[in-house]
C-alpha cells in the first residue's frame, strides 16, 4: 500500500513537470515567433522605383505592391531617388544620395537594383558610358560586402517610349547601349539575378502617360516580375493559348514545345515517340525541342512536371501551318461568301484545321468602359481553339484562308493548319512592332500622334474618334493605333512555327500609296525578324475593284511589292464590286493564293499568274508591251482589250487601240505620235479583261 502511494506521488510529479515543460516550449515558441527576423528587400533605383507620378505612391509604387505580394514574412524598403544615375559621373549619382547609405544600413537580405534610365541622357552617356559597367559592378560589390551578404538582382530597364522629347536626339541609341551593358554586368557578376522589366511593359505604352514613368498598373507588372524572381514562383505549368486539341505543328522544322513554370519544376514533354525534359529558366520559361518530323498524326502531346497537373492533348498533327492576317476582306466569314451554303456542306476538309483569333471589341459607335478595358495587348483577342469540323467556328472563319488551306491540302495531302488574326478596318501600321516603328521619324510621328494624324487614312482616324467619343485625351489605345495589333495578336504567336503568311489588307491605307509601300516593306522585315525567319514566305492579295479614289494607283504599287523576295501576289480586280468593299467571291481569291504558293513555295509545276508586265519597247508611234506569263495572251471575253491607255512625255493619257501579236500587246492612239507611257486597269473599278491561257487576270500595271 505504501508502494502504491509513492508511485502515485511520482506520477503526479512527472505530470506537473511535463505540463510545465509544454508551457515553457509554447512560451519559447511564442517568443521566437514574435522576434523572428523578416526577410528584408531593398528596392534601389530612380523615380520609377520611388513611384513618381503615381497617386498614393506609398500604397501603389512597385515596392509597396511588392510588399503586399510577399506578405508579412518580408519587409520591403523603397530606396528610390528621382533622377538618380548609376554613373558616378552622372548628373545626379545615386552614390551621393542619402538613400544609398540608408539602403545599406537597412541590412538587406535581398537587393533589387533598377538604375540606368537617367544615364541615357546626352548630358551623361556619350562622355561617361565606358564607366557604366565598372560603376555597376562596384555597387553590386558594396551590397554584397554587407554583413547580411544579400542576394542581388539587377533589372533590364523599363521602357522609354518614343514620345519622350529626347528620344530622337540620342536617347534611343543610348537606351539600347545601356540595356546591353546591363546584360554584360549580369554576365560578369556571378550569381546576380537578371530581371527583365522591359519586355513585359513594352507592349503596354498606355501604362506610361509621360513616356517614362509607369502608372500603378505598370508598377504592378514590375512588382509581379520582382516577386517571381525573389520567390521563384512563376505559377503552375502553362503553355500558349494556341495549344489545344487538333493543333497542327509545322513539319520539316524542329518541333518546339514551350511554356512557363517555376524554376524548381522540371518539365517533361512526350510527343510522337520522342521525349525530352527542360528545367525552367530563372524567369520561368522553358522549351523542349524535338527533331523535325514528317507529316502525320494524330499524336498525343503530353506535358508534365513535378509539381503541376499534366497537360495532355490527345489529337495533335504535324503538317503545314500558315498564318492568315490583314483586315476585313481576310476576316470575311465563310457564311458570308458566295455559295456559302454549298461550300459549308460539300467542301469541308477534315484535314484542314483552323484556329481563329477574334477581336472582342470592334464596332461603330462609342466604346463603353467595358469595351475600353479590353483594348490592351493581353485581353483584345478571343482564341477559338483548333477544329476541323465545329460548325460555329468554321462558318465564322476566314473564307479566303479556308479556301486557301483547302486547296493547299488537296495538293499536298498532309494536314494543314491555319490561324487567322485579321481585324476589320485595321491599317498596316497597327500590325508593325514598336521596335520597328521607332526606327524612323515618319513612323515615330504616327506613333506619337495617332489622333487625326494626316498620315492616317481618314476613315481610320474618324472611326477612332467615333469610338472614343471625340475625346483625344483618352489614354486608352485604339485597336487601329500603330503597333496595337502586333502587340495583341502577332507577338504572342512568335514562338509558334509557321510555314508562311497570307495577307489581305490595304483598304485602310489606300489614301497614302507611297507611305503604304514603305510600311509594307517594314511589315515584312519586321515579322520575318520576330519569327526568326528572314526568308519567311509572304503572299498577299491585291486589292479588288471599287469606285474609290486611288485604287488603280494602289493596285499598281502592290504589283511592284510582289517583286520582294519570297513574296507573291494574287490578283482579285476581276471579282470586285463597284460599291461593296467586301466582294463575295472569296473562294476564287483563296484558290488563286493557293496556286501562287504551290508554285513558288512548294515547287508545283502550274501556271499561277495572269500576264505580268515586264517591259515596253517604243517603236515609232506604237508601244510594244511585253509580259511574263504571256502564253496564250488574250482577253477573257474575246473582246478588244479594255481599260488600256497610253501617253506621250506629257503624261496626258488617252484610250489606246490594242492588238495582240505573238503574246505581245501592240498599242497606238490617234494624236500621239511619240508614245512613252502605258496604263492598264487603272480605273478604280476596272473592266480590264487581259488574260493568258490559264484564265488568270492580268494585274493593273504602268511603266511610269
Amino acid at each position: 500500500m505504501v508502494a502504491n502511494k509513492n508511485k502515485s506521488i511520482v506520477d503526479v510529479a512527472v505530470g506537473i513537470m511535463l505540463t510545465w515543460l509544454v508551457w515553457v516550449l509554447i512560451g519559447v515558441g511564442t517568443i521566437s515567433s514574435a522576434f523572428a527576423q523578416k526577410v528584408k528587400v531593398a528596392c534601389v533605383g530612380n523615380s520609377v522605383t520611388y513611384g513618381y507620378g503615381i497617386e498614393n505612391r506609398e500604397e501603389f509604387s512597385y515596392p509597396a505592391q511588392l510588399q503586399k505580394m510577399l506578405g508579412a514574412d518580408y519587409e520591403v524598403g523603397n530606396f528610390g531617388y528621382s533622377g538618380a544615375t548609376m554613373l558616378k559621373n552622372g548628373h545626379k549619382p545615386y552614390w551621393e544620395k542619402e538613400v544609398f547609405e540608408a539602403s545599406k544600413a537597412f541590412d538587406p537580405d535581398i537587393v533589387v537594383i533598377h538604375l540606368g534610365l537617367n544615364d541615357q541622357g546626352n548630358n551623361n552617356w556619350p562622355e561617361h558610358k565606358e564607366e557604366f559597367v565598372g560603376d555597376y559592378l562596384e555597387m553590386i560589390g558594396q551590397y554584397r560586402a554587407l554583413p547580411s551578404q544579400p542576394k542581388v538582382f539587377i533589372c533590364r530597364m523599363t521602357p522609354t517610349f518614343s514620345g519622350h522629347h529626347w528620344f530622337e536626339e540620342g536617347m534611343r541609341e543610348n537606351f539600347i547601349e545601356i540595356q546591353a551593358k546591363i546584360e554584360a554586368v549580369a554576365a560578369a557578376a556571378a550569381g546576380v539575378g537578371l530581371i527583365d522589366l522591359h519586355d513585359p511593359l513594352y507592349r503596354y505604352p498606355e501604362y506610361f502617360p509621360d513616356q517614362l514613368h509607369p502608372t500603378r498598373k505598370g508598377a504592378a507588372v514590375i512588382a509581379q516580375k520582382v516577386y517571381s524572381a525573389i520567390t521563384g514562383d512563376h505559377g503552375e505549368l502553362k503553355v500558349s493559348k494556341l495549344y489545344g486539341e487538333q493543333m497542327v505543328l509545322q513539319r520539316h522544322e524542329p518541333i518546339r514545345i514551350s511554356g512557363t513554370a517555376s524554376p524548381d519544376d522540371m518539365v517533361t514533354v512526350a510527343f510522337n515517340g520522342s521525349k525530352g525534359s527542360a528545367t525552367p529558366q530563372p524567369n520561368g520559361t522553358w522549351e523542349v525541342v524535338f527533331p523535325a518530323m514528317e507529316a502525320g498524326g494524330p499524336y498525343t502531346l503530353s506535358i508534365s512536371s513535378e509539381h503541376s497537373e499534366a497537360i495532355v492533348f490527345k489529337e495533335v498533327y504535324v503538317g503545314e501551318v500558315w498564318l492568315a492576317s490583314g483586315q476585313s476582306n481576310m476576316d470575311f466569314k465563310m457564311h458570308q461568301m458566295a455559295s456559302a451554303e454549298t461550300v459549308l456542306r460539300d467542301s469541308i476538309n477534315d484535314q484542314v484545321f483552323v484556329h481563329s483569333m477574334d477581336p472582342k471589341v470592334l464596332k461603330s459607335g462609342v466604346f463603353s468602359k467595358e469595351d475600353l478595358a479590353l483594348c490592351n495587348a493581353a485581353d483584345y483577342f478571343e482564341y477559338s481553339g483548333w477544329t476541323n469540323n465545329a460548325p460555329e467556328v468554321l462558318k465564322n472563319f476566314s473564307a479566303v484562308a479556308y479556301a486557301y488551306a483547302y486547296n493547299l491540302q488537296k495538293e499536298l495531302q498532309v494536314p494543314v493548319g491555319v490561324i487567322c488574326n485579321a481585324v476589320g478596318g485595321a491599317p498596316t501600321q497597327a500590325f508593325i512592332s514598336r521596335e520597328r516603328m521607332e526606327t524612323a521619324h515618319e513612323t515615330i510621328s504616327m506613333l506619337n500622334d495617332s489622333w487625326m494624324n494626316p498620315l492616317t487614312d481618314s476613315w481610320v482616324a474618324q472611326r477612332k474618334s467615333e469610338n472614343f467619343n471625340g475625346d483625344k485625351y483618352l489614354k486608352n489605345r485604339h485597336p487601329y493605333d500603330p503597333t496595337f495589333l502586333f502587340d495583341a495578336g502577332v507577338y504572342p504567336l512568335t514562338g509558334y512555327n509557321f510555314k508562311g503568311v497570307i495577307w489581305y489588307q490595304g483598304e485602310s491605307n489606300a489614301e497614302h500609296t507611297e507611305l503604304h509601300s514603305r510600311l509594307f516593306r517594314m511589315l515584312l522585315d519586321d515579322w520575318r525578324s520576330h519569327f526568326n525567319d528572314p526568308e519567311m514566305p509572304w503572299y498577299f492579295v491585291q486589292l479588288s475593284s471599287i469606285e474609290r479614289p486611288h485604287w488603280g494607283t494602289f493596285r499598281d504599287s502592290q504589283r511592284k511589292l510582289a517583286a520582294l523576295s519570297h513574296s507573291g501576289m494574287a490578283v482579285s480586280s476581276d471579282v470586285g464590286h463597284p460599291t461593296d468593299v467586301h466582294p463575295k467571291q472569296k473562294w476564287i481569291v483563296g484558290s488563286r493564293l493557293a496556286r501562287v504558293v504551290l508554285a513558288n513555295t512548294y515547287n508545283f509545276t502550274m501556271e499561277f499568274s495572269g500576264p505580268l508586265f515586264d517591259f515596253v519597247n517604243v517603236i515609232g508611234d506604237r508601244l510594244e508591251v511585253h509580259f511574263t506569263h504571256a502564253n496564250g495572251l488574250s482577253t477573257t471575253d474575246g473582246q478588244p482589250v479594255k481599260d488600256i491607255y497610253i501617253a506621250g512625255s506629257d503624261k496626258v493619257f488617252v484610250e489606246a487601240e490594242a492588238s495582240i501579236k505573238n503574246n505581245t500587246l501592240i498599242l497606238k492612239a490617234d494624236g500621239i505620235e511619240h508614245p512613252r507611257y502605258v496604263r492598264y486597269g487603272y480605273s478604280s473599278f476596272t473592266h480590264g479583261n487581259l488574260t493568258n491561257d490559264s484564265g488568270l487576270p492580268a494585274s493593273t500595271f504602268s511603266n511610269e
